[in-house]
């Protein structure tokens, strides 16, 4: 790919500590930061900037393009969204340049592959940011769910309306009730339940530790 024809996503000159600066903080909301091997995170790092350089953008080191933009996005840098559930079992990012905040030794976790199988415990919001009576969408590797916080309680089920599948985390709280965008229906966050029948939601287990938000899948 010729200079004239890279559409850069970063300014020309961006180095190493310029990605840590930008990536950090967005890593940390996730519950995520960088591992504790300095040369390895630099090593990745660098590899980042070479991809830069061609590409235009900051893919994963340890991924293989397709050439379709709408897939690739998914392996944009940090591409912690897109494959939550599966980092949360593996307590890192593919390559291990991030790793969960709960973790104490990221080196141990050099090599490790394999995802293992059964429910996931994933990160998906700092609590200090979800205030009492919010409703949002979340993604967890391909779901779509949608967090509430009701007081001191948070509650997680699907996002999508059984009426003409409306986005409910684009609606609104009334009490414990999310109230669909489109038409008004209405869904106790407890439980998933309406009042229109057949139309229930699926719940997921929520719980706070460490000042994160977690939802179980």
């Amino acid at each position: 790919m010729s200079p004239a024809s890279v559409r850069r996503r970063f300014p020309a000159g961006t180095g190493v500590d310029q990605l840590r600066e930008y990536m950090a903080p967005f890593a940390l909301r996730l519950g995520y930061r960088f591992n504790d091997d300095e040369d390895f995170v630099n090593e990745v790092l660098a590899s980042e900037i070479e991809i830069l350089e061609e590409t235009g953008d900051v893919y994963c080191p340890c991924r293989v393009r397709t050439g379709d933009p709408k897939e690739d996005v998914k392996i944009v840098c940090p591409c912690i969204p897109f494959y939550a559930d599966q980092f949360a079992k593996l307590r890192k990012c593919w390559c291990g340049l991030f790793i969960r905040t709960d973790v104490t030794d990221g080196s141990e976790l050099h090599g490790v592959i394999e995802v293992p199988e059964g429910p996931a415990e994933v990160p998906v919001a700092l609590a200090e940011e979800f205030p009492p009576g919010t409703l949002r969408t979340i993604r967890v590797g391909k779901r779509e769910i949608t967090l509430a916080r009701v007081d001191g309680e948070f509650f997680a089920l699907g996002n999508v309306c059984r009426h003409a599948f409306g986005p409910l985390g684009q609606g609104f709280m009334d009490g414990y009730m999310a109230v669909c965008p489109w038409h008004g229906w209405r869904y106790d966050v407890r439980d998933g339940t309406t009042d229109h029948p057949d139309a229930d939601v699926r719940t997921y287990e929520t719980f706070v530790r460490e000042g994160y938000v977690f939802v179980t899948v």
